[in-house]
C-alpha cells in the first residue's frame, strides 16, 4: 500500500472515530494520531463537546478532541491538523464505553475512577474522583484518592489545609508569613531598602561608638523613622544586635504604622532570650491594635522549638488573648522524639559493654571500628562510624574482660571468653515529655483556673465552663 492509500484508509478510520454524519459510525477506536507538520500523539479521537451557541457550532464542526493516555484534559485539534490515524489498541476503547454508561452519581464516578486506576489511566481517574466528590461530598474514599484531608468536618486539599493554617505560597513553596518576611529581610533587594540599610548602619555605628551628642542624635533619628519600607532593613541591621539596641529597635518599630512593623514585633518577642527586652517588646505589642498579632502568636504555638512555643504562650497570656485557651491546651504537655546515643545493653550478670546492630568495618587486635546504624531526619539519612576498645565488659574492680584471641595473634592471652568487642554507644530514638511552664502560666492568667498539667481536667473545664468572650459588647441600650 502506498502513502496515499494509507492516508485514505487512515482518514476513513478517523471518520469512523469521529462519528460524523457522512459515515454515521459511533465505534470508538484507539489511534496513533500523526500530525501534519511532524509529530504524533497516542490517544483516542472523539467528537468535540456539544456547542452552546450557533457560532460555537460552526467552530465545533472544525474541531475534534483527542483523549490522551497521560492527561486529564483532552487535546483540542482542528481536523486539518491530523494527517494520519493508525489503529492501536489501548484501555481508552473500554473507557469510552464505560464513561458513556456511568450514571452521574458520586458512587458511579468513584467506581469509574478506580477502574481507570487499574488500567493505568491515573489522570483520567482523578477526573472521575473529582466528579465523585462534586456529586457526593461525603465520599471519604474519593477525597482520600484526591489527597484531601478532613479538617474541622470539611474535606480540604493539602493546599487549602496550608492556607487554613496561615501559610502562603512563596517562590513555589508553602511557608508561613513569618518565614516569608525573614527571607525578604535577608534579601533586602529593593533600592529603597538598600538605602535604608546604609543609613541605619551609620546610625547604629553612631549609637555604639559616637560621642554622647552624636549618640543622642542618632537615637533620635532612629526613633523618628516612620516609613514601613524601613522595617526589614531595621530588622536586618538591629535584630541580632546587643540588648540595648534591640530595645531601641523595639521602640522604633512601635512608632512605625502598618502590619509590617506589628509582625516584626511578634518575631522579636518569639526570638528574644532576655526577659527585660521581651518585656519592652510586650509593652509595644499592647499598644498595637493590629488584628494579625494574636493570630501570628497562636500559629507560633505549633513551632518545633519549645522555647518559641513558651514565648508565644507568655505573650498570649500577657496580652489577654482569651480565645487562645484551646490552642494552649494542645501544647501544655508536649512530647518530642530525638535520636540519641545510648550505652549498649548487656546480658544479665555481665558487665556493660556488649552491643548489637553495627557493622564491623576494621579490627587491629586491640580496637574495632564500626559503622553505626543510620540516623534519619527530615529529608536526610546520615551514617557514622565509631572506634571502641576490643573488650567484652568489666570486672567489679574495673579491669576489662577481653575476648578470646588465639595464641600467636597480637594481644593473644589465655582468657577464654569468645565474645565480640564492645561496640560503644548506639543511636536510639527516644521519646521525651515536657511540661511547658509558660503555657501553664498563660492558661492560669487567661482563665483564673489552675489544674496544673492535667490536660484532661483542663479540657473538661473548657467544655463545661469556658467562655472565650467573657465581656460581650452591649448592642442594645439597657434601661
Amino acid at each position: 500500500m502506498n502513502r496515499a492509500s494509507l492516508g485514505r484508509a487512515a482518514l476513513g478510520c478517523l471518520a469512523g472515530a469521529l462519528g460524523v454524519a457522512a459515515v454515521g459510525s459511533t465505534a470508538a477506536r484507539a489511534d496513533v494520531i500523526v500530525l501534519r507538520g511532524g509529530g504524533q500523539v497516542e490517544g483516542k479521537v472523539v467528537p468535540a463537546p456539544a456547542a452552546k451557541s450557533q457560532s460555537d457550532k460552526a467552530k465545533q464542526d472544525e474541531r475534534v478532541e483527542v483523549l490522551l493516555l497521560k492527561s486529564k484534559a483532552p487535546l483540542m485539534l482542528r481536523r486539518e491538523q491530523i494527517l494520519d490515524v493508525i489503529p492501536k489498541a489501548s484501555p481508552l476503547d473500554a473507557y469510552l464505553a464505560k464513561r458513556a454508561a456511568a450514571p452521574a452519581t458520586g458512587q458511579a464516578q468513584f467506581e469509574l475512577g478506580e477502574w481507570c486506576e487499574s488500567q493505568g489511566l491515573d489522570d483520567l481517574a482523578r477526573v472521575h474522583f473529582q466528579a465523585a466528590v462534586k456529586h457526593d461530598d461525603s465520599l471519604a474514599e474519593a477525597h482520600q484518592k484526591l489527597g484531601h484531608v478532613e479538617h474541622d468536618g470539611k474535606w480540604l486539599s493539602r493546599d487549602a489545609i496550608r492556607k487554613a493554617q496561615g501559610m502562603i505560597r512563596y517562590k513555589g513553596r508553602w511557608i508561613t508569613e513569618e518565614e516569608k518576611a525573614r527571607e525578604e529581610e535577608e534579601a533586602v533587594t529593593t533600592a529603597g531598602q538598600a538605602s535604608w540599610v546604609r543609613r541605619i548602619n551609620l546610625m547604629v555605628q553612631a549609637v555604639r561608638s559616637g560621642a554622647p551628642d552624636r549618640r543622642r542624635e542618632a537615637e533620635t533619628q532612629l526613633m523618628q523613622i516612620r516609613d514601613p519600607e524601613a522595617v526589614r532593613p531595621l530588622m536586618k541591621v538591629m535584630g541580632n544586635a546587643e540588648a540595648d539596641l534591640r530595645i531601641l529597635l523595639t521602640q522604633t518599630l512601635g512608632e512605625i504604622p502598618g502590619k509590617e512593623s506589628a509582625r516584626a514585633l511578634v518575631r522579636l518577642v518569639l526570638a528574644e532570650t532576655e526577659d527585660h527586652v521581651r518585656a519592652a517588646i510586650l509593652d509595644r505589642l499592647r499598644k498595637n491594635d493590629d488584628p494579625g498579632i494574636p493570630a501570628q502568636l497562636m500559629r507560633a504555638l505549633g513551632a518545633d522549638d519549645l522555647r518559641v512555643v513558651n514565648r508565644a504562650a507568655w505573650a498570649l497570656g500577657n496580652l489577654g488573648v482569651v480565645e487562645a485557651v484551646p490552642r494552649l491546651l494542645n501544647v501544655l504537655v508536649t512530647t518530642e522524639q530525638r535520636m540519641v546515643m545510648v550505652p549498649p545493653s548487656a546480658p544479665a550478670g555481665v558487665g556493660p559493654g556488649i552491643g548489637y546492630g553495627s557493622a564491623l568495618m576494621a579490627f587491629n587486635g586491640s580496637s574495632a571500628a564500626y559503622l553505626n546504624p543510620p540516623v534519619v531526619g527530615p529529608g536526610v539519612v546520615a551514617y557514622g562510624a565509631t572506634v571502641v576498645p576490643y573488650v567484652y565488659g568489666f570486672y567489679p574492680d574495673g579491669s576489662p574482660v577481653r575476648p578470646y584471641i588465639p595464641p600467636g595473634l597480637p594481644g593473644g592471652d589465655p582468657v577464654n571468653l569468645q565474645r565480640g568487642p564492645d561496640r560503644g554507644p548506639m543511636p536510639q530514638l527516644m521519646t521525651y515529655t515536657y511540661q511547658n511552664s509558660e503555657v501553664l502560666g498563660a492558661l492560669i492568667n487567661l482563665t483564673e483556673q489552675d489544674f496544673g498539667y492535667d490536660v484532661g481536667l483542663w479540657k473538661r473545664w473548657v467544655a463545661r465552663a469556658f467562655n472565650p468572650r467573657p465581656n460581650p459588647v452591649r448592642k442594645v441600650p439597657q434601661p
